[in-house]
């Protein structure tokens, strides 16, 4: 029973990718030619259509720009190529299960590992940027425009800021607009503080007012966002701790069962009703370690 729903599980996996790979190819051959209409048709006119090329890559897009991965379409289809490699390999001399597990369960770390390298690097960015705010006041004050106060106080920012804003930096030493150049910017991270930086330049500059007093205000409200984030972080540093506690366990004890007693695993490798357990107690493991990370990351 356990292989049949493992088996189905891993064709309609396979269907699934196949599937996506031939709508993907489909979607960037319209995009390509949509683009060579536009640049072909008069000046003024739309374009013939508006679509975009349905991908992995965009629909991740932020949370790779957070992470400050690139990540391109070929990259990932060699990973996904490798995987399915591996997964073929296990399936063959291990079975459906462990193949159907390794299919699952590497997509999910490799997801948890690349969220946890951008809250952390999001974090730095959002630390570092009412000092940053107080620096293009300053420089403002001093009689600096606003695209180069902008650029020219990234030189006293730490260095996570720096890496996020250096490619605005330079659009801005080009030439380019401010409120435009700061909103793709917001755009690509989809950063709560950066959209909240890009708004109020773009809100400053088409109805004028004081943007020193903007930058004041923004930087206090910045700095009253990362204390309440401390006190959260605070608040729930017991209920990690014991999170990781009851994650850890049922493992640690399955890793000394089998030390004390070889034999106990094999009920789990050769029987079928080993079988069924195994992937109810990995289904159950898995739902409480989604939860228990639902519970310990409140927003605010």
């Amino acid at each position: 029973m356990v292989k049949g729903i493992a088996y189905l599980l891993l064709a309609f996996l396979l269907l699934g990718v196949m599937a996506y790979s031939w709508f993907s190819e489909r979607a960037r051959g319209r995009v390509t030619l949509d683009r060579r209409l536009e640049a072909i048709s008069t000046p003024g006119t739309a374009p013939v259509r508006q679509i975009m090329a349905v991908t992995v890559p965009e629909r991740i897009a932020p949370l790779l720009a957070q992470a400050q991965i690139e990540l391109t379409v070929p990259t990932l289809q060699m990973i996904i190529g490798a995987g399915l490699i591996l997964a073929l390999l296990l399936l063959l001399f291990a079975g459906p299960a462990v193949a159907l597990i390794a299919l699952v369960g590497i997509p999910m770390m490799a997801l948890s590992w690349l969220q946890g390298r951008a809250r952390k690097r999001v974090e730095a960015l959002t630390d570092a940027m009412p000092l940053y705010l107080d620096g293009v006041r300053q420089l403002q004050s001093v009689g600096n425009s606003l695209s180069q106060a902008l650029e020219r106080a990234l030189a006293d920012s730490p260095d996570a800021l720096k890496s996020y804003f250096a490619q605005t930096a330079r659009r801005l030493a080009m030439g380019a607009p401010v409120a435009e150049t700061m909103q793709q910017l917001a755009d690509r991270l989809q950063i709560p503080e950066v959209s909240m930086l890009a708004a109020a330049i773009r809100t400053n500059l088409r109805y004028g007012g004081s943007i020193a007093t903007v930058f004041n205000n923004l930087a206090n409200i910045l700095r009253e966002r990362i204390r309440i984030r401390r006190e959260l972080s605070a608040a729930t540093s017991e209920a990690r701790v014991s999170a990781k506690v009851l994650i850890g366990m049922p493992l640690i004890s399955m890793a000394l069962l089998v030390a004390m007693n070889r034999n106990y695993i094999q009920f789990f490798i050769h029987d079928p009703r080993g079988h069924t357990m195994s992937m109810v107690a990995i289904g159950l493991e898995v739902l409480g370690i989604l939860i228990i990370r639902r519970m310990l990351r409140p927003s605010f």
